[in-house]
């Protein structure tokens, strides 16, 4: 452009600067930005805010707080924009207390804050589980004469429902439209989500019909939603009712809505019946991912159906996907479940030979099933070896291999696991104290151990 003698003005360059920072260019977008300075055009709040926000997006946060210090001292005074676009940017870093005090400055320096800075607060502090300081913020906006619009009352009832809290959920919902506001699909979304994860279905369900007479009409979201619901609630067959209405209503369910499905089937014994939703899936063109993979696997395994698993492995190969570390475990589990020890060895062995590393839940897995058969040793070798392939056991590991030993009357090896667990700063879980309260009476080693923790020595 400047080598063609074509003179840029400063809406050109905000223009090209925005453009840049869009792109991901924001090393571009900086030098555009010296370079307007260098010929003599004047960066406006326009070209500060666009630049700041570009830096926020690339990750350089302190970059973006140092050109809005400089900003003023070169005589740019920052409007809301400028301060929204921090607040925001800072509120998605989780960064609420920083972006707190940039609300302070605006409110000292007279700038007023408008909705879209007490959302991206009230998100923020939603997000970090802080409801009280999202409320609170809620009630200081309302005093300011700042109406809350949709997206307001909807980060509320999704950040109070994420915490439990469905029924201040509601009342936020039933404030909204006293107030005159209309929710709008992510509202109901967020509260249905709520209920259905308090197994709360039938007021789910009723959002769902409140939603639909308003003229909100229900989307793939929605209904996969209140089938997750259903599912977890073990009433398959409203699940599968829902699938059958989506197809009625000319929606198209997609992956989601299949492996939902499919996993409350197996987790409710009947991996036969999410293997013909698995079917029907596939028939409609939908392609499996690895997650649908893992989750018929799962259920294939846990129930004995190995040659079925098996079956979808070598499927899966045939479609080029790569199973990964979790299907390789799973199968493992499944085998020692089905009491083919060798065969989960072989397949551990495996991983090795194929160059793959097992995570910390695959060797637990092995420990698990070499304890269940017998192998203490094995076992405690294997748990050793987890250190030498340079990770380190984890809490569910610790008690994994101490359940073990208490089930095979190692109390010694138990005992000595615990202490090294407690000294590592892990905790014993439910199921290991109830297992040591059991024995208490009928070991005299863990009767001793019992007796030094009440008077300090700690397992938990």
């Amino acid at each position: 452009m400047f080598k063609l003698g074509i003179h840029p003005d400063a809406i050109t360059f905000n223009a090209l600067i925005n453009g840049l920072c869009n792109e991901g260019k924001i090393k571009e977008a900086v030098e555009l930005f010296n370079e307007m300075v260098k010929r003599g055009h004047e960066p406006n709040v326009i070209s500060y805010n666009t630049i700041i926000n570009g830096l926020f997006k690339s990750g350089n946060r302190n970059m973006a707080v140092h050109v809005f210090k400089k900003m003023e001292q070169n005589g740019c005074k920052p409007d809301v924009v400028t301060y929204n676009t921090i607040i925001d940017n800072l509120c998605k870093n989780r960064l609420v207390n920083d972006a707190m005090e940039f609300l302070s400055e605006m409110l000292d320096r007279g700038i007023p804050p408008n909705v879209v800075t007490y959302n991206s607060i009230v998100h923020g502090f939603c997000n970090l589980g802080q409801l009280n300081e999202a409320t609170r913020l809620f009630k200081e906006m309302v005093g300011r004469d700042v109406m809350p619009d949709t997206v307001t009352f909807t980060i509320l009832v999704d950040g109070l429902c994420k915490e439990g809290m469905v029924s201040e959920a509601r009342c936020v919902f039933e404030t909204m439209t006293e107030k005159g506001v209309e929710p709008n699909i992510y509202t109901y979304n967020a509260l249905m989500d709520g209920y259905c994860l308090q197994r709360q279905m039938n007021e789910a369900k009723e959002v769902f019909e409140i939603m639909a007479r308003q003229g909100c009409a229900p989307d793939v979201r929605s209904y996969n939603i209140l089938i997750n619901g259903f599912c977890k609630s073990r009433r398959m067959d409203e699940a599968k009712s829902l699938l059958a209405e989506m197809y009625h209503k000319a929606l198209n369910p997609d992956t989601v809505t299949y492996s939902t499905l499919m996993q409350g089937l197996c987790q409710f014994g009947r991996p036969k019946d999410a293997l013909n939703i698995f079917k029907e899936m596939c028939s409609y063109g939908l392609l499996p991912n690895l997650v649908t993979y893992s989750i018929l696997l799962d259920g294939f395994c846990k129930h004995g159906h190995l040659d079925e698993a098996l079956k979808l492995l070598k499927s899966m190969q045939e479609k080029k996907l790569e199973p990964n570390i979790v299907h390789h475990t799973i199968l493992i589990e499944g085998m020692f479940i089905a009491g083919k020890l060798e065969v989960a060895k072989e397949l551990f062995s495996k991983l090795f030979a194929d160059g793959i590393r097992p995570p910390i839940r695959t060797y637990t897995v092995m420990i698990k099933g070499l304890l269940k058969e017998g192998l203490s040793d094995e076992a405690y070798d294997l748990f050793r070896k987890i250190e030498n392939d340079g990770f380190l056991p984890n809490s569910c590991s610790y008690n994994v291999i101490i359940q073990g030993f208490l089930q095979n009357q190692d109390s010694s090896t138990a005992i000595r696991l615990i202490d090294e667990m407690v000294g590592k700063r892990f905790s014993a879980d439910s199921s290991t104290v109830q297992m040591l309260l059991d024995l208490e009476s009928q070991d005299e080693i863990i009767s001793q151990f019992m007796r030094g923790s009440s008077q300090g020595r700690k397992i938990k």
